[in-house]
């Protein structure tokens, strides 16, 4: 990836990874953020195109910096096929201590389609979730290759119900024609695919390198560990705005903390930007950067992590940290796009909008580099949404600049444009205990 582009990425990078996403434009918003990451140098003031639902685009574009276990690089990589894997999960903390410990399914089933031959080398599934890792050999090189996990089915031929992030590695050489990728899923509260699954793939960069999709069938083993749940319902104050931590659960994959904002708030808590985990001895672990590192709504929110499962240090604790919040009057933009009045917004927030018409609004931020995107959606007067679904972003002169198209122009005035991220914050420094 090319320098300056990946520098640019980074400034949407936390707020694209904390979005929750719908499933089906995932796959699709990967690619087209994939394509823009590959672009040549660009001007220092032309726009860039982010969708705003490319929260998956970053899995590989910004793992490979991070060092590999020096146990799992000398005795995992001897298996064969497995140096691939090794690679890409140098970001993840928690999945190298689940492969060190040799918690991992070695498959090795394929399945070909015009010359393509993909190959499930290997999973790590958990009552939480399930990371399918997978290598594509393909007859000859083509650009920018990108092929993904279309479906996850089950026994019965039906969707599981998951979210997913999917991709190749972005890495990877362009001329080389063995690709390796990884699929991770997200299961529901309460929700366990059975033994039997179909995976199913596509090509989502329309090489046309084969058509229609390759589905893989796998047979899992029934074993799994368990969860490890810890209940807290402790509540913290952070300047005055009450949330509850309901509960934290560690799995082999991936750690997961329940929080529930008091709904009698002022504010309404939207992200939480630098939330951590701490042992005894102050080692961190990282939220999750595979993707899709939250779930929910700001009622309720489910944040992700490393996992510290087969790491378990003597005491843990959790640290809320800096939360972006706006006030609950104030939730939302109202603007008439007919006439570009804006009818409501937030006083303090520091945002001058300077073009609003039918296809979309134009605004200014008095910071410099804030890497979120302000809207995801807006409703119009009759009660009908109105997607958005990019977003275009510069930065200079101490200002943040953005622009944010209506997918369409068939809408009642006013709309309301509710605030996914907002530049205003709260901050906690308290320790909360996991355990001791």
């Amino acid at each position: 990836m090319y320098q300056n582009e990946e520098n640019r990425l980074k400034e949407y990078k936390r707020s694209l990874e904390q979005q929750s996403v719908p499933d089906e434009l995932l796959d699709d918003a990967i690619l087209s953020g994939m394509k823009n990451a590959k672009q040549k140098k660009q001007p220092a003031l032309k726009k860039w195109l982010i969708p705003i639902a490319a929260a998956a685009v970053l899995v590989f574009a910004f793992v490979m910096t991070v060092k590999v276990s020096p146990v799992m690089a000398g005795h995992i990589s001897s298996i064969p096929g497995m140096d691939r894997i090794v690679e890409l999960i140098r970001h993840d903390r928690g999945l190298q201590t689940a492969l060190e410990n040799e918690y991992f399914e070695q498959l090795d089933v394929s399945r070909s389609r015009d010359g393509v031959i993909i190959t499930i080398d290997s999973v790590i599934q958990d009552e939480q979730g399930l990371v399918i890792f997978y290598t594509v050999e393909i007859p000859e090189p083509v650009r920018d290759p990108f092929f993904a996990v279309s479906e996850l089915l089950d026994e019965n031929g039906d969707r599981v119900d998951a979210s997913s992030t999917s991709g190749t590695d972005l890495n990877a050489d362009h001329e080389s024609t063995v690709l390796t990728g990884s699929a991770n899923f997200f299961f529901e509260d309460d929700y366990s695919p059975g033994r039997e699954l179909t995976v199913v793939f596509g090509d989502r960069q329309n090489q046309h390198v084969f058509d229609g999709e390759i589905e893989i069938p796998i047979t899992l083993s029934s074993e799994k560990a368990e969860t490890e749940t810890y209940e807290l319902n402790k509540t913290v104050s952070i300047e005055g705005q009450e949330l509850m931590i309901k509960e934290v659960n560690i799995s082999p994959i991936r750690a997961s903390v329940e929080l529930v904002p008091d709904p009698d708030n002022e504010k309404k808590i939207l992200a939480y930007e630098a939330m951590k985990m701490t042992d005894e001895n102050g080692e961190e672990w990282k939220q999750s950067t595979d993707g899709l590192t939250s779930t929910g709504d700001a009622e309720a929110r489910t944040v992700y992590f490393e996992s510290s499962y087969f790491d378990m240090p003597e005491e843990l604790s959790l640290i809320i940290g800096k939360v972006q919040a706006v006030d609950r009057e104030h939730e939302a933009v109202i603007v008439d796009t007919d006439t570009g009045e804006v009818i409501s917004a937030p006083d303090d927030s520091g945002i001058t909008f300077t073009s609003i018409d039918r296809l979309g609004i134009e605004l200014e931020i008095n910071r410099a580099e804030f890497g979120y995107s302000l809207f995801s959606e807006a409703t119009d007067a009759d009660g009908e949404t109105v997607n958005i679904p990019s977003a275009g972003y510069r930065s200079y002169d101490g200002k943040s600049m953005m622009d944010f198209r209506f997918e369409n122009s068939s809408y009642q005035n006013p709309l309301t444009i509710d605030f996914a991220f907002y530049p205003g914050w709260i901050e906690s420094d308290e320790v909360i205990s996991i355990y001791k």
